[in-house]
């Protein structure tokens, strides 16, 4: 594997930054593995066309929690073609490598391939193996973490001889071609969560109908005015642990932080997928995930449809003929008249800085 093969092509790579919104028509009604399967070709189109500025933060929320092998592999590529390597590039290629150690799927990313890719054709790990090779001396501040994977268990011989080049690179006992040195990060947060301004929240969107998990019908305007709120979004039938679950995790360790502190603030989650999430399932989804109901604390599904939600607050969610087929995480801070306040999206957020965004939006 090598670095750049191709110099950077700007209006080319702006073009593929434009596809890559989960709302994009692109993957309007294709199935989970058709959105993926696209998602893949255009990612790894970034390694010849140049990795923009403003696609970074997919790159990184792909490598982040992205489970779907030959995406993670596209990102893993995609970042061979930047210019500079963000900070904590080098580390979510290791956890990448650590989470799908049981998917090393051979992949391709010809457009619409049928099938697995050639006899000659890499597997998903290989890739990222070869870009944090690409990495260098650079990134050598993994180099005990890639280590510990080496001397680990579930890596297959051939996997092992890659991870062993890498560590090479890294050490600077190998340089491979167009490698480039991280930059120096001192956020709290990973970048990419703050989102540019969203669009102003719509008077109507308070008379939007809601249903909470005990059945109790209320509208918009109901379940958030008058307090500052933090909302998220997920759906029970989502198959990524990284998303959906975390999110209603980190919900209800949210809630207990705002309980703590007497912060008078709501916490909730909104379902993608009205239609199937129906109050039970969503007591139960929020239970087992140690969820306390309260009055301000709750998971809530539109009792329409789910479209003015998505309107309002720009939301990077796609759906298919059945379900959602792709999204992206996605938190607001709504202030005390339903305006938004500050979003957080596509990357793992925290909730502590949640929490200093919701005493904000209530001073």
């Amino acid at each position: 594997m090598t670095g750049r093969t191709l110099p950077g092509e700007p209006e080319a790579a702006g073009r593929l930054v434009e596809l890559l919104a989960e709302q994009s028509p692109r993957y309007a009604g294709r199935t989970s593995n058709e959105a993926e399967r696209l998602r893949g070709e255009l990612l790894a189109s970034f390694e010849t066309a140049g990795l923009p500025t403003e696609a970074i933060p997919f790159m990184l929320e792909e490598l982040e929690t992205g489970r779907n092998p030959s995406t993670v592999a596209a990102a893993g590529r995609a970042l061979r073609g930047a210019a500079t390597i963000p900070a904590e590039a080098p580390e979510l290629l290791v956890a990448a490598i650590a989470r799908l150690r049981g998917s090393d799927d051979v992949v391709s990313f010809a457009p619409f391939a049928p099938g697995v890719a050639d006899a000659h054709g890499a597997t998903a790990l290989a890739e990222l193996a070869a870009t944090l090779a690409v990495l260098g001396p650079g990134a050598k501040h993994v180099i005990p973490a890639v280590q510990a994977l080496l001397e680990g268990e579930g890596f297959s011989t051939a996997m092992r001889a890659e991870l062993a080049l890498a560590l090479d690179a890294l050490r600077g006992t190998e340089a491979p071609a167009g490698c480039c040195g991280a930059e120096e990060s001192t956020e709290m947060d990973p970048p990419g969560l703050d989102a540019a301004p969203a669009p102003a929240i719509r008077t109507e969107l308070g008379e939007v109908a809601l249903e909470n998990q005990d059945g109790v019908r209320l509208t918009f305007a109901d379940a958030f005015a008058s307090r500052p709120s933090a909302l998220a979004f997920f759906y029970t039938r989502c198959m990524n642990p990284e998303k959906c679950s975390l999110t209603v995790t980190r919900l209800t360790r949210l809630a207990r932080l705002v309980a703590e502190n007497g912060l008078e603030a709501n916490v909730a989650g909104m379902s993608y997928d009205p239609r199937y999430d129906r109050p039970g399932r969503l007591k139960t989804y929020g239970a087992d995930r140690g969820m306390v109901f309260s009055p301000r604390c709750s998971l809530l599904r539109t009792r329409g449809p789910f479209d003015p939600i998505r309107e309002a607050f720009a939301l990077g969610v796609g759906f298919g003929p059945v379900t959602v087929n792709r999204h992206r995480l996605d938190l607001v801070v709504l202030d005390t008249s339903l305006e938004i306040a500050k979003t957080f999206e596509r990357r793992l957020w925290h909730e502590e800085s949640v929490f200093e965004a919701l005493r904000a939006a209530s001073a």
